[in-house]
């Protein structure tokens, strides 16, 4: 006969509920939550299949099954070391600001005014933390001031690109990944443009450009470039960004 319910199996449980939940934090930071979500739903076919008793549909899953344990572990290897490095420094509660869409505006305005090059990308749901790992990891508050400052200064986060996810700078120096639609547009528009149109390419953030040679505005997003903008269509982008 069954002991019953006892003070352990409530422990037992919360230690399982405690483990999925940590788990879910630490991945959702990552693409590769899309991939786990992919992995998801495969999973949810072949029980499925196994309820259903679909046995050609079970008999691939099942001699697919070791190949597939492994490429887990070959996708997600990057994002499961990171995993243990974050649990082994905690996590801390951080404040948050009100509005950063005042203090990018700002920024903006005065890169373009003085002519100096900028690439700015605001994420959404899709994580852009894989492109900063080349950069350099910040974790500042949005402001004005130091957006200013990594793109005025001529060191080495200077050419690279600004990630800033909710109201934090997350990354300096980020590498983005190169559109090839600009071939035409080659006299208007230079590597930065081509980066921001290739991160609109491939992700969903919003990525603002300063041109440093003619000190206009641009900004690309779901694979759109939208070029010499005027300030309020920059403002409203944003807007749009943080309205989530």
């Amino acid at each position: 006969m069954s002991a019953g319910f006892t003070p352990l199996d409530v422990l037992d449980i919360l230690i399982i509920a405690v483990v999925i939940y940590q788990g879910y934090k630490l991945f959702v930071d990552s693409r590769a939550w899309n991939v786990l979500r992919g992995f998801a739903a495969i999973l949810t076919l072949w029980l499925l299949a196994t309820r259903l008793d679909l046995e050609a549909t079970r008999w691939i899953f099942n001699r697919a099954a070791p190949v597939a344990f492994l490429a887990v572990v070959v996708v997600f290897q990057p994002e499961l070391r990171a995993a243990l490095e974050r649990v082994g420094q905690g996590r801390g509660v951080r404040p948050v600001t009100a509005d950063p869409v005042p203090e990018i505006m700002s920024a903006v305005r005065e890169l373009a005014a003085q002519r100096r090059g900028a690439l700015i990308a605001v994420e959404n749901k899709v994580p852009l933390a894989e492109y900063g790992q080349v950069g350099s990891k910040l974790g500042s508050p949005v402001s004005a001031a130091l957006l200013q400052t990594l793109f005025a200064s001529r060191g080495p986060l200077h050419d690279g690109g600004v990630l800033i996810k909710d109201d934090l700078i997350t990354h300096a120096g980020a590498i983005f990944p190169l559109s090839e639609s600009l071939d035409g547009l080659a006299a208007n528009h230079g590597t930065r443009h081509r980066a921001a149109l290739g991160l609109a390419e491939v992700t969903d953030a919003l990525t603002i450009v300063v041109s440093e040679e003619r000190g206009t505005v641009s900004y690309a997003k779901h694979g759109v470039l939208k070029s010499d903008i005027a300030p309020a269509e920059v403002l409203r982008a944003l807007r749009e960004a943080y309205a989530r």
